[in-house]
C-alpha cells in the first residue's frame, strides 16, 4: 500500500487524469446535444456545400462550430463522400472549414469563467430535468456539457500547479519549446485522445498556471491539428476510395500547414503578441490555434485542385461511382445525430430507387423493345444489389428508431420505412414479370410503339415520384400527380386496341403477344399505382397532424 507522502505524490496525476476525464465528458455531452439541437440546421447548410469552395468553407466552419468537433465533421465528410452524398472535390473546402471551427472551443476555454463551473451543472441538469420539449432538454444538455467541459479544466489546472515545483517536469515542459519535439507530443497525445479540442484545453490549462510559455505551447498545438486526423482514418478505413481521399485530404491539408508555419514560429508567437498585446498565455494559445488554422487555410485555398491531385495520388484507384457499388455507412453513433442518420438513409433510398428503374428498364429490353436484349444475368445482380441496400437500409432505420427521436424524426423514419416497403413491392412483381416471360413483343404496327412510350413515361414519373418523395417537395409531387393521372388515358387506349383485336380474332396476332402485353399492362398499372401512393405521402407530409396527449 501506498504511504501518506506516496499517495500525495501521486494525487496530482490521478486528480489530472480526473479532470481530463471529465472534461472529455463534458465536451463529448456538449457536443452530442449540439448535434441533436442544430439538426434540421446541419441538414440544411450540408445541402449547400457543394455551391462553391467558399461556401463550403464557411459551411465546414459553421458545421463545427455547432457540434464543437473537428473529428466529427470529418468523419461526416467521410461518410457522405462514400454514399455519394456530396463530391471528394465539394469535401476538401468543407474540411478547410472545420479546421477554423474547432478552433471556438478553445477560444471558449480560454475565458475564465471555470469559477462558474458548478452553476452551469446545475443550471443545465435543473433545466434538462423540468423541460418537456426536446428542444428545451438539448439546450440544458448544452449548458450541463459545458459546465463539466470547465469543470474539467479547473481540475486539471488546480492539480497541475503541483507540477511547477518538479524541475523534471518543468524541463519537460521547456524542452517542448523544440518545435519537432513539440508537434510530435501534441500529435501522438492528440491521436490517443481523439480530441484535439483535449489537448488545447490541457495546454490552455498549464498555460493559465504559469507551467507553460507560448513558445512551448504552440509546437504542441501545430501537432494537435495532425493528431486529430486519426479520427478521419479509423473512418475512413472502412470506407470506399473517395472517402480515403478525404482523410488523405485532411492529413495533407494539416500537415502541409504545419511545414509552413514550423520554420517561424518565433515570427508567428512574435505576430499574435502584436494582434493582442494586452492577452495572458491562455488567450494566446488560443489565439494562436486560431490564427494558425485560418492561415493555413487562407494559403491552400487558391490551391484546392493541387490538394486534390495530392489526395488521389495518395490513394490510387478508380472511383466507383455506380449505385451498384453503394453502401450504406454506419455511423459510430446514431443518436449523435439523427437527423445526420436520416440524410444517409434518404440516400440508401435513392439508390434502391436508381436500381428499381434499372430493373424496370431491363424490363422494357427484356419484353418491350424491338431491337435491344438483356440476360438474365444482368437483371438478377441488379436485384440482388438491390435486394441487399434495401436490407441494410431498413435495419439501420430500425437501429434508428429505437432511439429517443422527437415526433418529427419518429414520423420520417416511419415514412421511409415506408417507402422502402412501397419500392419492394414493385420490384417482386416486374422481378415475376421479368423471370416467368422469356419472349419479346413483336412490333408488327404502331400499337406496340404506343406501349414502349407508355412505358418509358410511367418510368419517368415513377421516378419523379421518388424524388419528389425523397425531396418532400409537395409541388413536384403534385405535378407528377397530375401527369400520371393523365398517363391513364394512354392506358385505357392500349388495353381498349388490345380488346379490338382480340374481338377481331385478327390472325396476325399471336395469342401469347397479347396474354403478354396484358401482363405488361398490369406491371405498369402497377407503377404508376405505386407512383400516385407515393405522391399522396407528401402531402400526407404538410398536414397539421400533431402527436396525441394522453
Amino acid at each position: 500500500m501506498l504511504s501518506n507522502s506516496g499517495l500525495s505524490s501521486v494525487m496530482p496525476f490521478i486528480n489530472t487524469l480526473g479532470g481530463l476525464a471529465i472534461f472529455l465528458i463534458g465536451l463529448d455531452y456538449m457536443s452530442t446535444y449540439l448535434k441533436r439541437s442544430a439538426g434540421e440546421t446541419l441538414k440544411l447548410i450540408l445541402e449547400k456545400a457543394t455551391a462553391n469552395k467558399f461556401i463550403g468553407v464557411l459551411v465546414g466552419t459553421l458545421v463545427t462550430v455547432l457540434i464543437q468537433s473537428s473529428s466529427a465533421t470529418t468523419s461526416i465528410l467521410v461518410s457522405f463522400v462514400h454514399s455519394q452524398l456530396l463530391s471528394f472535390e465539394r469535401s476538401i473546402a468543407v474540411l478547410m472549414g472545420a479546421n477554423i471551427g474547432t478552433t471556438i472551443t478553445g477560444q471558449i476555454v480560454a475565458f475564465k469563467v471555470s469559477k462558474w463551473c458548478y452553476l452551469l451543472i446545475f443550471a443545465g441538469f435543473l433545466y434538462q430535468t423540468i423541460a418537456t420539449k426536446t428542444k428545451n432538454k438539448n439546450i440544458g444538455g448544452i449548458v450541463l456539457g459545458l459546465g463539466l467541459l470547465f469543470l474539467g479544466l479547473k481540475t486539471m489546472s488546480s492539480a497541475m500547479s503541483v507540477f511547477r515545483e518538479s524541475q523534471y517536469f518543468m524541463d519537460l515542459i521547456q524542452s517542448l519549446e523544440n518545435v519537432g519535439w513539440g508537434i510530435f507530443i501534441g500529435a501522438v497525445f492528440t491521436a490517443l485522445i481523439q480530441s484535439s479540442s483535449a489537448t488545447i484545453g490541457i495546454v490552455i490549462g498549464m498555460a493559465s498556471q504559469d507551467i507553460i510559455s507560448i513558445e512551448a505551447a504552440m509546437p504542441v498545438v501545430l501537432g494537435a491539428n495532425l493528431g486529430t486526423c486519426i479520427t478521419a482514418i479509423l473512418a475512413a478505413l472502412k470506407s470506399n476510395i473517395s472517402g480515403k481521399r478525404v482523410a488523405a485530404a485532411h492529413i495533407i491539408f494539416n500537415l502541409g500547414g504545419i511545414l509552413v508555419f514550423a520554420f517561424w514560429i518565433p515570427q508567428f508567437i512574435e505576430l499574435i503578441k502584436q494582434i493582442t498585446p494586452d492577452a495572458d498565455v491562455a488567450r494566446l494559445v488560443a489565439n494562436g490555434q486560431s490564427a494558425f488554422n485560418i492561415l493555413s487555410t487562407i494559403i491552400w485555398f487558391p490551391f484546392t485542385g493541387l490538394l486534390e491531385k495530392l489526395a488521389r495520388k495518395s490513394v490510387p484507384g478508380e472511383e466507383l461511382r455506380d449505385i451498384e457499388h453503394y453502401s450504406l455507412p454506419s455511423p459510430k453513433n446514431l443518436s449523435q445525430s439523427p437527423t445526420l442518420s436520416l440524410i444517409q438513409s434518404k440516400d440508401s433510398i435513392s439508390h434502391i430507387k436508381d436500381l428499381m428503374r434499372e430493373m424496370f428498364w431491363y424490363a422494357r429490353l427484356h419484353l418491350v423493345s424491338p431491337k435491344e436484349d438483356i440476360s438474365d444475368e444482368d437483371f438478377i445482380h441488379t436485384r440482388s444489389e438491390q435486394k441487399r441496400i434495401r436490407l441494410e437500409t431498413l435495419n439501420f432505420l430500425s437501429k434508428l428508431a429505437k432511439l429517443n427521436l422527437d415526433y418529427k424524426q419518429t414520423v420520417k423514419v416511419l415514412k421511409q420505412s415506408s417507402l422502402i416497403n412501397e419500392l419492394e413491392h414493385l420490384a417482386i412483381q416486374v422481378e415475376a414479370t421479368f423471370l416467368e416471360n422469356k419472349r419479346k413483343i413483336p412490333y408488327q404496327d404502331e400499337n406496340y410503339s404506343k406501349l414502349d412510350k407508355f412505358y418509358k413515361k410511367t418510368l419517368k414519373y415513377f421516378n419523379d415520384s421518388c424524388n419528389a418523395a425523397l425531396k418532400s417537395n409537395q409541388a413536384n409531387a403534385e405535378i407528377a400527380k397530375m401527369r400520371i393521372n393523365e398517363l391513364k388515358k394512354s392506358e385505357d387506349l392500349l388495353r381498349s386496341d388490345l380488346i379490338n383485336r382480340i374481338h377481331k380474332n385478327e390472325e396476325i396476332y399471336h395469342p401469347e403477344d397479347e396474354e403478354l402485353t396484358l401482363k405488361i399492362l398490369d406491371l405498369l398499372k402497377s407503377i404508376n399505382s405505386s407512383s400516385l401512393r407515393i405522391c399522396d405521402s407528401v402531402s400526407e407530409q404538410f398536414k397539421d397532424v400533431k402527436p396525441m396527449k394522453l
